[in-house]
């Protein structure tokens, strides 16, 4: 059994899917796309209440002393493996229904919503939806080593990103995502004129990477 073959597909959000935060408190930081994350899911285990789904597993409220309200909501993400479904993988998400502002206590009719997408983003973190994003190999609110350094420093970084070799573990999620494409890994390095696939820089492999995703599964 291969233990990393889901996680692998699921760890690398495409670049139009982190989006910097206009405002608050995460300002100039970035978020992940929670569409991409169902699109991610779609993409490996089949759409929403076939190949994965999930459930309200516990909701609940708190009030605060100056009259604000927190809801917490508890999600259960389970997703279909080819033999049955997984056990439950849970997450946990929470924002404030009732929330006070410059006008006062305002309702937030969206925090329900709000709740679910970051619970559903949480379960999700666990089968490695994300992942390079949380282990902070991605610019995002989850890694920010980024911004202390100096901007001489980040430009050199940027220039040579795209021109060096990948890791071990992102060679093997292009592997993993041709095969389930249906698409013969021995031809990819021949299109980049490539020797080896170990030659492979982390610009073709993202464009590599993008490519295999718009590609329908091998039949």
């Amino acid at each position: 059994m291969d233990n990393m073959k889901f996680y692998s597909q699921l760890a690398a959000p495409p670049a139009e899917a982190i989006k910097p935060i206009q405002g608050g408190n995460l300002k100039g930081k970035s978020d992940i796309n929670p569409q991409w994350k169902i699109e991610a899911m779609t993409s490996v285990f089949g759409p929403c209440g076939i190949g994965w789904k999930f459930n309200i597993a516990d909701e609940k409220t708190f009030q605060c002393g100056d009259g604000q309200i927190l809801l917490f909501l508890t999600v259960a993400l389970m997703y279909h493996d080819g033999e049955g479904w997984s056990e439950p993988v849970y997450g946990c998400g929470g924002d404030f229904i009732v929330e006070k502002n410059k006008n006062g206590l305002v309702p937030n009719d969206e925090a329900y919503k709000m709740c679910l997408t970051d619970a559903l983003g949480n379960a999700m973190k666990c089968i490695g939806v994300a992942a390079d994003v949380y282990r902070g190999l991605r610019d995002s609110k989850y890694g920010e080593s980024h911004r202390t350094e100096p901007q001489a420093s980040r430009q050199t970084k940027a220039a040579t990103k795209h021109t060096d070799k990948v890791s071990s573990y992102q060679l093997a999620q292009l592997q993993t995502m041709a095969k389930q494409k249906g698409v013969d890994v021995a031809g990819i390095a021949q299109s980049l004129q490539l020797n080896n696939l170990r030659d492979i820089t982390a610009a073709q492999w993202a464009q590599c990477m993008n490519s295999l995703r718009k590609r329908a599964d091998a039949q």
